[in-house]
């Protein structure tokens, strides 16, 4: 059992075997992975101020500017259904993403849980890709490719 840190987190991932890439300075993860057949991490941000650590992986497309309102839209049905963690596009980059953040502060985990939360997001992400990315970039209407996703 540990309290989750950047340390922690990284000897973490070095207990899973997983290839990942670190940022020292900033006290950041990314596990590697794809989505859609291009580079998706699983970024593993510790927010030590705050208490909490955030798992999120961004989706591999920029939303284009007239597509925007749609992706609001998207987000916001996916969040109605999405039972721990949220979908969020940043208005400044225009990425999309999936984050669950966790509380830090004073608690312990094991190497399973921390693999719950980790797979939480990857498989929240795997699972609605393909509709995102054809409401950024084919002019799908939100409403129908959230509805089609599968359940």
């Amino acid at each position: 059992m540990f309290v989750l840190s950047f340390e922690s987190l990284r000897e973490w991932c070095q207990r899973q075997g997983y290839e990942f890439a670190e940022n020292v300075e900033l006290g950041q993860l990314a596990i590697h992975h794809q989505l859609l057949g291009e580079p998706a991490p699983l970024m593993i941000l510790p927010q030590p101020p705050r208490g909490m650590v955030m798992f999120v992986m961004r989706q591999p497309f920029v939303v284009p500017e007239d597509r925007r309102a749609a992706m609001v839209e998207a987000a916001g049905l996916l969040n109605s259904m999405t039972v721990m963690g949220a979908w969020v596009q940043n208005p400044e980059n225009r990425e999309v993403y999936f984050r669950v953040t966790v509380p830090a502060l004073d608690i312990q985990y094991t190497d399973a849980g921390v693999l719950h939360v980790a797979r939480i997001v990857v498989s929240t992400s795997e699972r609605a890709a393909a509709a995102l990315q054809s409401v950024a970039l084919h002019g799908a209407e939100p409403a129908a490719a959230i509805a089609a996703l599968p359940a």
